[in-house]
């Protein structure tokens, strides 16, 4: 990967550099293959507030959408059928296990609906924001469990919570919006109890980024016929995210009790469901990806660390970083300079969350950041998180920036 550029030099030019960006599709390149980058719409902004990919669509992908146009004027069953076999297949299920969303998050607000009528949902504090927001608009009443010490999922918090008003506990795994994981000889036997008073919910968005032994999916408790629910996203790696679709993978009791929930015979279009098909049998495109966000993900701990900003180790495609004194005005000044980040406020703590984008982006948003720190009062801190931040890990405040809502 190409050195960081002088900040001065990229201060001056970033406009233009943005602006060349926006000028629409084109190929990157990368050490491990060329990648279909996506066309970021109106605007000069560098968008990293919603952890897409920055690095687009794989050619097969493309390729299945453009011949897909021509069936549009007809329902795509036969499609939801393909993709469930093919994830069957791989998975060691049935298609009847299988269930298929507008983004995973459909299926997730499906769970939230169904198994909320005993009373409440439980989930960590902080947790996916948009699982939050859904509940509180559902009135299911949420019970939050804070994190550990080290940002991972405090599972023994959790199970003295669950109780006979609780309905569902939602798992993130990777975590939103910290990136840590929680490896899977803690995880496993804590899902296998409390799926016995609650549908469990894991949500593994991030799982296509982890490249740590320690994590593992939790399909084999579908196999094993428990009481969870694993969901999965072509949001992130494969870069669908504009084309909505993500799938749930349970019991075929839990998938008939989700199904009563679809307010949509075909809730999923047939160009997804094509772009879908193709990009999950092309797995090389999905480890050009991960290996390009391991890339910029180490160039970005160096600057961080340089530039003397706290931030966790993460196994998603995004890092949260710590700033002083408050995450809500330096997002808002990096707005300003047309690059978008999500700002978070954990009990006393103060974080932005970046997506990694393009080196060329990340770049762009370093400059930025260090010229605003030097800049706003407080704004650098200790590379080294304390234990007083860490304990401080609590009430998830989301602040967002212009640009999407989710992720």
């Amino acid at each position: 990967m190409s050195s960081y550029l002088n900040r001065r030099t990229w201060l001056k030019t970033s406009a233009a550099a943005v602006a060349g960006w926006i000028a629409g599709p084109h190929l990157a390149a990368s050490g491990a293959g060329r990648f279909l980058r996506p066309d970021p719409g109106p605007g000069r902004f560098v968008k990293l507030n919603s952890n897409e990919s920055h690095f687009g669509i794989s050619e097969a992908a493309r390729e299945a959408i453009v011949n897909a146009l021509g069936g549009c004027s007809v329902y795509p069953d036969d499609d939801y059928h393909e993709l469930k076999e093919l994830i069957a297949v791989r998975e060691n299920l049935e298609p009847e296990n299988i269930i298929l969303g507008a983004g995973s998050i459909e299926v997730v607000t499906a769970a939230l609906h169904v198994y909320m009528s005993k009373g409440g949902a439980l989930a960590s504090d902080p947790t996916y924001y948009d699982f939050a927001d859904y509940a509180a608009k559902a009135r299911c009443p949420l019970h939050q469990a804070a994190l550990t010490d080290q940002y991972d999922l405090d599972l023994e918090a959790m199970e003295k919570r669950i109780g006979s008003s609780i309905g569902l506990v939602y798992l993130c795994n990777p975590q939103n919006p910290i990136g840590t994981i929680t490896s899977h000889p803690r995880l496993r036997p804590f899902c296998r109890t409390a799926s016995r008073k609650a549908l469990v919910v894991l949500d593994e968005a991030y799982g296509d980024y982890v490249e740590d032994p320690a994590y593992s999916s939790m399909v084999d408790l579908v196999r094993e016929g428990e009481n969870v629910l694993v969901t999965r996203t072509f949001s992130k790696a494969y870069g669908l995210a504009g084309l909505r679709i993500g799938y749930g993978m349970a019991r075929p009791d839990i998938i008939r009790n989700l199904s009563q929930m679809e307010r949509n015979f075909a809730p999923v279009s047939s160009l997804a469901l094509r772009a879908a098909v193709a990009s999950y049998k092309d797995a090389a495109f999905v480890r050009k990806v991960r290996q390009h966000n391991q890339e910029v993900k180490a160039s970005m701990y160096k600057e961080l660390q340089r530039l003397g900003y706290a931030f966790i180790p993460s196994h998603a495609n995004f890092i949260l970083i710590r700033v002083l004194p408050d995450s809500r005005e330096l997002a808002k000044k990096l707005e300003a300079r047309s690059v978008l980040v999500r700002a978070f406020h954990f009990g006393d703590t103060n974080w932005i969350r970046v997506s990694l984008g393009t080196g060329e982006e990340m770049k762009v948003f370093v400059a930025h950041l260090e010229d605003l720190g030097a800049a706003m009062e407080g704004g650098g801190v200790p590379a080294r998180i304390d234990a007083a931040s860490r304990s401080n890990c609590r009430g998830n405040q989301p602040v967002q920036s212009a640009g999407a809502r989710a992720s």
